[in-house]
């Protein structure tokens, strides 16, 4: 790694990590704040669990809809699809620049000329990005804790700390494919749009393995299929194979994203 490229990526990338973040904080603030509402509501509550389509249940990662819950109702309204959705277009974004968009806009030729190897500067940014997705993660943890104390609420601490090693690995898994196309592609938008079409892909595979044993048997590849919030939540304990394959998925796909940038032109 090269300290100073360290420094440069996190001038140029701590505003939009700070914007992120504090986006982070200030939904789960909103969640809290509408949360007791939904649980005093019992006429919604019973609508919810009598008419609430259970396959759109299951495709938000919940079990039951049962509002008393507050992990269940954490697990619908953030760690899902939102989170998700936050977290990993931060991640894609950071990414499809990393190669992508610096050889569309020529600033990575302009770094190469002077003396720095390239799977230095890889690993310099790629340090940083996973970086911010750690805060990004433990900002999301940190909100919960407090905002759920704030609010009185019978906050899982176990659970919560148990799953940031799962949310970390997660992003670490989308960070690896989303930088392994910014090398694999010249231009950023494609990059993104592969990105972006891969982890909607995983989505629906995790989907439809409920209800086909062939797709079920395919999931497996896919990295949803070791993302269970709810089932974290409630054990409060870290699922470390889980972790370690998300972490492993990651890994080499960065790896192989090293070795196509080590002999990409970017002329």
């Amino acid at each position: 790694m090269n300290l100073n490229l360290i420094r440069k990526t996190v001038s140029d990338r701590w505003r939009g990590i700070s914007v992120y973040a504090g986006g982070l904080a200030a939904y789960v603030l909103f969640l809290c704040a509408l949360y007791p509402t939904f649980r005093k509501a019992l006429a919604v509550k019973q609508f919810f669990a009598k008419n609430y389509p259970q396959a759109l249940l299951k495709f938000f990662g919940v079990k039951s809809f049962d509002v008393s819950s507050f992990n269940n109702y954490i697990v619908l309204e953030l760690l899902t699809i939102i989170w998700v959705v936050i977290v990993g277009a931060f991640v894609i974004g950071f990414a499809r620049y990393m190669i992508a968009g610096e050889v569309e806009e020529g600033t990575l030729e302009f770094l190469l000329s002077q003396p720095i190897k390239r799977w230095k500067v890889l690993t310099s940014e790629g340090s940083v990005l996973a970086a911010g997705i750690a805060g990004l993660v433990v900002t999301t943890v940190l909100s919960v804790f407090i905002f759920g104390k704030a609010f009185g609420f019978r906050v899982s601490y176990a659970g919560f700390l148990a799953f940031a090693p799962l949310g970390f690995a997660l992003f670490i898994a989308m960070a690896g494919y989303s930088i392994f196309f910014s090398a694999l592609f010249r231009e950023a938008r494609r990059a993104l749009m592969a990105s972006a079409a891969v982890i909607f892909g995983f989505y629906l595979l995790h989907f439809a393995a409920g209800y086909s044993r062939v797709v079920d048997k395919i999931d497996y590849l896919g990295i949803f299929h070791y993302y269970d919030p709810l089932g974290v939540l409630n054990s409060g304990g870290v699922p470390v194979r889980d972790v370690l394959v998300l972490l492993a998925f990651g890994i080499a796909l960065f790896c192989i994203a090293l070795w196509i940038f080590q002999r990409k032109d970017i002329t």
